[in-house]
């Protein structure tokens, strides 16, 4: 069944594919197709998290974003003009004056800063499509701050997953480890499993990569230590365990570390509004140009 998904990749998703082919290789299906939903409603229930967090506060930005550039469109030159008639010696904020001339100046000259992030975005497409780019770009998303632990968590327990299928249908590690491996598609951890595997072959701890990668933590290394000293499938069934709570415990840090960087976000973007727009509006109500118009 899985090379038939495989011929349709554009409708059936890498990860689902590969958790088939697991299941079908290990003689698992069952369990494969359980992992499967299991994972697509966990993704589900994350995005809708995400969604809940980020969506509200995105569009709050982007509309204090167009508040600010509406108001320094129309606003400024209007408050300018009513000094300039009067004719005090009130001047506009340095800060407005500032970002007046910056947005005149985009607007005027479009195309220069379109052709700048062209070519920022191009070039960076370009360096991710290359093998080390593309590596680099993994590894960025295993390091990232807020996600990263969680992206590796995910992957990691995929992987350990797998290989457990595989373990309790009679397969040796060395091939549990090789059919699990697609059930991953970050360059990092194929590379961390092809170092494993290539252990194996000289004789060597496969657990030696994922440790001295500074990716897993100490526990799932040290787990997998005990399991190969006693009975690995056990070992494994208690370390997938033990993810399934980590990976939630991460989940929980997200959820609230997000709303707070978003918030801090937000709240820069407001002050520079209040800055930039406000402070000369508030300058005009209070009236205090008209004394120095008045020589007063």
């Amino acid at each position: 069944m899985y090379t038939t998904m495989e011929y349709y990749s554009n409708v059936f998703p890498y990860i689902y594919i590969n958790m088939i082919k697991v299941g079908e290789l290990s003689g698992s299906l069952t369990n494969s197709l359980e992992q499967a939903v299991k994972y697509l409603d966990d993704s589900e229930s994350l995005n809708r998290k995400l969604r809940s967090i980020l969506i509200p506060n995105i569009v709050q930005f982007v509309l204090l974003i167009v508040m600010l550039i509406v108001g320094t469109l129309f606003a400024i030159p209007a408050i300018q003009n009513v000094f300039d008639e009067v004719g005090t010696d009130e001047q506009l904020p340095a800060i407005t004056l500032w970002f007046a001339d910056f947005v005149d100046k985009a607007i005027q000259y479009w195309y220069i800063p379109t052709l700048i992030v062209v070519a920022i975005v191009a070039a960076v497409l370009f360096y991710i499509n290359t093998p080390k780019g593309k590596y680099n770009f993994h590894y960025f998303k295993y390091k990232m701050p807020i996600f990263g632990e969680l992206i590796f968590a995910l992957d990691f327990s995929r992987l350990m997953k797998a290989m457990l299928l595989n373990l309790e249908n009679g397969m040796r590690i060395q091939e549990s480890i090789e059919v699990s491996k697609n059930v991953v598609k970050n360059y990092v951890m194929l590379s961390i499993i092809e170092t494993a595997l290539n252990n194996i072959l000289i004789g060597q701890s496969w657990i030696e990569p994922f440790e001295k990668s500074g990716l897993a933590k100490p526990m799932i290394t040290e787990m997998l230590k005990i399991g190969m000293q006693t009975d690995l499938p056990e070992m494994m069934e208690k370390l997938v365990e033990y993810m399934e709570i980590d990976i939630d415990n991460i989940m929980t840090k997200i959820m609230k570390a997000l709303p707070q960087v978003v918030y801090a976000i937000v709240g820069v973007v407001l002050i520079f509004f209040v800055l930039v727009v406000l402070v000369p509006c508030v300058q005009v109500y209070m009236g205090n140009f008209l004394f120095s118009a008045y020589g007063v």
